[in-house]
């Protein structure tokens, strides 16, 4: 008989006085999403970079190769993002991370509670370093790869944005904790007495 292996997976800490709500989201939302904004975002990047330049440049001959490289990398640069504002908002050190593989994709969980304030701050910074600057610098240097790029990393915070939605009610004092094995966090609510 062979001997079955599972992952063990980290017990979600209980706050004395808190109650907690899961707050996830489907993957599979999280990948339209992202290809409806990374369609558009093309479509209306070379619009603007037509209506900018009068036309679209490819740049020097080694500039798509360094923009697959700058993509690869890219791909752990939005989680080490991610870790390392966490560690910073916490106070805490790198042993309270992990990176992995989840359903195909990779993730950064930290092992420690923090306000929302925090959450969203982690959350959102590889949107816009990786995303947002990439794209709009890119009308100004005239680079159609830097370009892809942004808009490429902007449809891969989709995820990200999706999980900081399902919290937008939750007030600015709240404690969240990232999930660590779902895509999206659990909110702990103080219990009124």
């Amino acid at each position: 008989m062979k001997k079955r292996h599972s992952k063990t997976v980290e017990a979600i800490p209980e706050i004395e006085g808190y109650h907690t709500e899961l707050r996830t989201i489907g993957m599979l939302k999280a990948n339209v999403v992202a290809i409806v904004v990374l369609a558009l975002l093309g479509v209306l990047g070379l619009m603007a970079m037509y209506a900018i330049w009068g036309g679209i440049s490819l740049g020097r001959p080694w500039s798509g190769m360094l923009f697959i490289i700058g993509f690869w990398v890219g791909i752990v640069v939005h989680e080490l993002i991610h870790g390392f504002t966490w560690m910073w908002v916490t106070h805490s050190s790198f042993r309270h991370l992990r990176f992995g593989l989840l359903r195909g994709g990779v993730y950064c969980h930290i092992d420690v509670p923090m306000n929302k304030r925090g959450y969203v701050m982690g959350a959102l910074m590889p949107l816009l370093l990786l995303g947002i600057v990439p794209f709009l610098l890119s009308f100004a240097i005239h680079s159609l790869w830097m370009m892809l790029f942004g808009a490429i990393f902007i449809a891969c915070a989709m995820g990200d944005v999706l999980i900081v939605w399902a919290i937008r009610h939750d007030s600015a004092d709240t404690l969240v904790y990232d999930h660590p094995s779902e895509a999206g966090c659990l909110v702990y609510h103080r219990i009124e007495r």
